[in-house]
């Protein structure tokens, strides 16, 4: 059997991404938090982040 070395830790991400979110949401009214997570809201930021990291080519998005 073949070991291969692990590239990508799932829940070290998963940490680091709730970390993020708290610091982000902190002292939020709950309708503040709830429109945080809105579905258009969170693709926006989710596209601005690609974009400022350079990872989003021109006409490879897809609406879920």
């Amino acid at each position: 059997m073949e070991t291969t070395t692990k590239t990508f830790d799932a829940v070290a991400e998963s940490r680091k991404w709730k970390e993020a979110v708290a610091r982000e949401t902190e002292g939020m009214t709950r309708d503040e938090v709830v429109a945080y997570f809105d579905r258009d809201a969170v693709n926006r930021r989710f596209q601005s982040a690609l974009e400022r990291s350079g990872q989003l080519e021109t006409g490879s998005t897809s609406k879920a």
